[in-house]
């Protein structure tokens, strides 16, 4: 059997097994190729990839299995360039990975969450400051990728070259290559002759390994020393990874230290409309609030609803409405009402004390901020109902300080009346917000009902 002749095999076996207007948008027009056992499918964009992914993957694997093939790797023609250099070990090769166009400083949506780590990371960019470490830490899909590919990529536009780019992986990788081949100083030098920008992401993975710390921070200071600029990515800040070398936890707790925080509900607003905007469509006022007010994720989340959002209207062949967008998050489970409320109560707290987002989930130990993160913390804990270790990952620490810092609030409460006063009001607040965002969502599933009822 030709290669040709098995891909059209499962494409007849998916004709079998879906309906025929999916098949015909998703799948009639796809190029496939086998090699080694492997099925590469040539999609035309990523919007095109995602989708399948997500709804179809697995069904493609099934029968590509039944057919005799191993795995299924789906490739995106105007993505060839993103994709991670494939180096044989040669002392002379260039280090790291190639950056992807499509992170661009002019495509990141900027809000309360991310506006500084954006400023700065711009000032990278354009003045390229001296003897400069930046720490950009936040959980999945909050940007940290994104930024530092725009360092990047916005140093190569100007014609500056000297810029490494690396994951954590990435580094140890090509340090254990030549460390086994005895030519680890080539690695330092490769470093120390041909880089001006690092760009690092995931410094996290480093934990435990020992080696790997100490050459990093050698590798770090010598970098600072000679005026080179440093961007580092983590979702933990340096204090909270464990297994840290007390050495390099000082070094990289030396530099700029910026979290950024999932996006507030202005920045989710403007993101479905950047987001829909790009692919050519128009989302109506009501879609885009409805939207933003149930998707309380990363921007991944968020870029998924409006991925599924357009696909629904364009295989229903229905127009964008606020009755789609209600069928997508329904499916895609995103509205969940334990995360609505946490978020509540977070931005509740925030706009009693005047307290930003980012500085409730710092490190920052002012009164102001403390007291505030006490509160959230607790109400988290009362109203929503989660433990202290969601807490805990929730704000980026261990469940035990979460345990400390409601004790001491719950004591506060028992012996000064005006944290008393402050911490009822906030709580009636978030109560009567949350009873009639519940009432409001139970007309919404009437509303629902009713017109697929009378459809």
């Amino acid at each position: 059997m030709s290669k040709t002749a098995s891909w059209e095999k499962i494409k007849g076996l998916l004709k079998e097994r879906l309906p025929e207007p999916i098949y015909k948008v998703w799948f009639s027009s796809l190029q496939g190729d086998i090699k080694e056992e492997v099925l590469y499918l040539l999609l035309p964009n990523e919007f095109t990839r995602d989708w399948i992914k997500e709804n179809y993957f697995s069904l493609l694997n099934k029968l590509a299995r039944e057919s005799g093939i191993r795995e299924v790797k789906l490739v995106v023609a105007e993505e060839r360039e993103a994709h991670q250099l494939i180096i044989p070990y040669n002392p002379t090769t260039f280090l790291g990975r190639k950056l992807s166009p499509k992170f661009t400083f002019e495509d990141f949506v900027t809000g309360k969450c991310n506006q500084f780590a954006y400023n700065v990371c711009y000032q990278i960019a354009e003045e390229l400051p001296r003897s400069y470490m930046v720490y950009l830490c936040g959980h999945f899909g909050l940007g940290k990728t994104h930024l530092t590919q725009a360092v990047g990529n916005g140093l190569l536009k100007k014609g500056f070259t000297r810029v490494f780019y690396l994951t954590a992986r990435d580094f140890l990788s090509y340090m254990l290559k030549y460390l086994k081949s005895g030519m680890i100083e080539s690695f330092k030098d490769k470093f120390r002759k041909e880089c001006d920008v690092l760009l690092l992401e995931g410094v996290d993975f480093f934990a435990g390994k020992d080696y790997t710390q100490t050459e990093l921070a050698f590798l770090l200071d010598y970098l600072l020393e000679q005026g080179k600029t440093v961007v580092f990515t983590s979702i933990k800040l340096p204090q909270e990874i464990s297994d840290l070398d007390s050495s390099l936890k000082s070094r990289l707790s030396s530099g700029l230290l910026i979290r950024l925080n999932p996006p507030d509900f202005s920045t989710r607003k403007k993101i479905i409309r950047h987001k829909a905007k790009k692919m050519g469509k128009n989302f109506p006022y009501e879609v885009v609030e409805y939207l933003a007010r149930h998707i309380r994720g990363d921007v991944r989340q968020i870029e998924s609803a409006v991925l599924g959002l357009i696909a629904r209207s364009s295989l229903l062949k229905e127009p964008i409405s606020l009755s789609l967008a209600k069928e997508v998050i329904a499916e895609i489970g995103a509205d969940k009402k334990g995360e609505q409320d946490i978020e509540y109560i977070i931005e509740t707290t925030c706009r009693f004390f005047g307290v930003s987002r980012e500085k409730l989930f710092s490190a920052s130990r002012k009164k102001e901020v403390s007291e505030s993160r006490q509160v959230a913390m607790y109400l988290i804990r009362r109203l929503a109902g989660k433990s202290f270790k969601e807490i805990g990952e929730l704000f980026g620490r261990e469940h035990s300080t979460v345990i400390y810092n409601i004790k001491a609030l719950e004591k506060k409460l028992m012996r000064d009346p005006s944290i008393k006063i402050k911490v009822d009001y906030i709580r009636k607040e978030v109560e009567e917000e949350l009873s009639t965002q519940e009432k409001r969502g139970v007309k919404e599933g009437e509303e629902l009902s009713l017109s697929a009822g009378t459809a």
